[in-house]
């Protein structure tokens, strides 16, 4: 980590009217402090924190207060360098609709023998800032320095749900050897050290974060931890600008949301910071898929509710080999309760019969499973895509639904999922034991309970999952049902 003195939330006493610069473009509106030029606080202008209040402030990402500090710093760090101050011709920034891009230019008031201009480049429909130092050397000897990004942050807790089900909050590092790593704040307390060509450092959270992405060269990692305040950093070789010779460099800043199309474009890997889980891979497929269909119907509830359809086609041949085995167990019943009363307590006799039976008429008990657990990984993959991807975070659907990314209001769409596993229950077999057979009554009421607080973008697709399911289960049902009569009548 760097020996000089970095910048925290002390320094020079001055005013606020003369220590920050506001800037403001139609994506971000942020202060930087003139205080060793740190941006100290960020806000979203797209991403208002409500849906549902026309007032809704923009979401905070960054922010220089006590309660929720978070602030993202960059410098040039030595064993004599002070913090360096900064001063700007501007108090206030805003980039016009007709500019392409602003720039705001911050120049050393303390530097000696030593012009150091920090100048921070701002566009249009972007999050990416890029960060230019430019060093000219007026003294008689060589000035060293060294190169560093960090962020600074409270230790957040994230909310737990009743799974324990939750979006990652914490910092991660990317290296030559590996991609994409997490470092949680107590990992961060404990202190890193870590080498790597090439890579950047970000924070997160749910649906947002914050990156930097330095120049290409080694850099070496590092983190600390002191009065529940925890940075996460990254420290460049050092370098040194001869007398009368000048020295360039550039770091780029990421404040925004996890768009994956917009992050695959700032660095290399930053893309799987959107954190799909083990099965990352079919939930990118999914989301894929979901993007382009919401290109076409221009709304992501009723891209949901296609991608639930087709992932149900694709899953036909499976989900009907499950309900027809399903169907046969159910035809089956009156026969097995025969046999229970014929046996009695006689384990083996009815083990043994039942099995018989099964297979004379060709029956397989598991044969109704088997098929569901090939369907998990693809239905776990989606429910991780639902959760973690930005583009649902209060998107409107339909009526009373104006947030896909939080619960139902009027918990409409859990009381339907509820009462259609209730549907798909009756459709059943009922489990041979009785004790069984009462927990799995109270299984709909239960689930119904888990999902009020769910994000109704994901009750949505179990509610369409679960109709479609009870449609094909009734269809094939009822063919069995019409085979197996005309099979008795056969035999009588």
């Amino acid at each position: 980590m760097p020996n000089a003195q970095l910048p925290t939330k002390g320094g020079e006493q001055v005013t606020d009217k003369e220590r920050y610069i506001a800037i403001k473009t139609d994506t971000l509106d942020v202060l930087i402090d003139t205080q060793g030029g740190n941006i100290v606080q960020a806000s979203l202008l797209k991403y208002p924190e409500s849906a549902n209040d026309p007032n809704s402030v923009p979401f905070q990402l960054l922010s220089k207060s006590p309660n929720n500090y978070y602030v993202a710093q960059s410098g040039l760090a030595g064993s004599d360098k002070p913090m360096l101050q900064y001063h700007s011709v501007q108090a206030n920034y805003k980039l016009t609709p007709d500019q392409a891009e602003l720039t705001v230019n911050l120049v050393c008031t303390n530097c000696k023998n030593v012009s150091i201009k920090k100048q921070f480049v701002f566009k249009q429909d972007d999050y990416l800032i890029p960060i230019n130092y430019q060093i000219e050397n007026h003294g008689n000897s060589a000035w060293k320095g060294q190169l560093y990004t960090q962020f600074q942050q409270k230790k957040r807790i994230p909310p737990r749900s009743l799974f324990n089900i939750s979006s990652y909050i914490g910092g991660a590092i990317s290296t030559q050897d590996k991609p994409y790593q997490k470092v949680s704040f107590d990992k961060m307390g404990d202190g890193i050290s870590m080498a790597t060509e090439n890579g950047w450092v970000a924070m997160l959270q749910h649906y947002f974060l914050s990156a930097w992405v330095p120049p290409a060269g080694p850099y070496h990692f590092y983190s600390y931890g002191k009065d529940n305040i925890y940075t996460l950093g990254m420290l460049g070789n050092p370098f040194q600008v001869e007398p009368g010779k000048q020295y360039t460099s550039q770091v780029k800043l990421y404040l925004g949301p996890e768009s994956m199309d917009r992050l695959k474009a700032v660095a290399p890997h930053l893309d799987l910071t959107v954190d799909y889980g083990i099965l990352w891979f079919i939930s990118m497929a999914l989301f894929w898929l979901l993007k382009q269909i919401h290109h076409v119907v221009g709304n992501w509830g009723w891209s949901i509710v296609i991608v639930t359809v087709l992932i149900k086609l694709a899953f036909y041949h499976l989900s009907a080999k499950s309900y027809r085995s399903m169907a046969a167990m159910r035809n089956l019943q009156p026969r097995l309760n025969a046999l229970k009363e014929r046996y009695g307590d006689d384990r083996q006799k009815l083990t043994q019969a039942t099995m018989e039976l099964y297979k004379a008429e060709k029956v397989n008990p598991l044969g109704g499973c088997l098929p569901i657990l090939v369907q998990i990984p693809v239905f776990i993959a989606l429910y991780w895509m639902l959760l973690e991807s930005v583009e649902l975070r209060q998107a409107s659907f339909i009526l009373w639904i104006h947030d896909l990314s939080t619960k139902d209001p009027y918990y409409i769409l859990p009381i339907l999922m509820g009462i259609t596993m209730f549907v798909q229950q009756r459709l059943n077999p009922p489990p041979p034991d009785p004790t069984q057979a009462k927990v799995m009554q109270f299984l709909p009421i239960f689930f119904t309970a888990l999902f009020l607080n769910f994000p109704s973008g994901l009750v949505l697709y179990w509610v369409v999952n679960n109709t479609l399911s009870i449609l094909q289960q009734w269809f094939i049902m009822r063919r069995m049902q019409l085979h197996f009569n005309q099979k008795n009548i056969k035999k009588r």
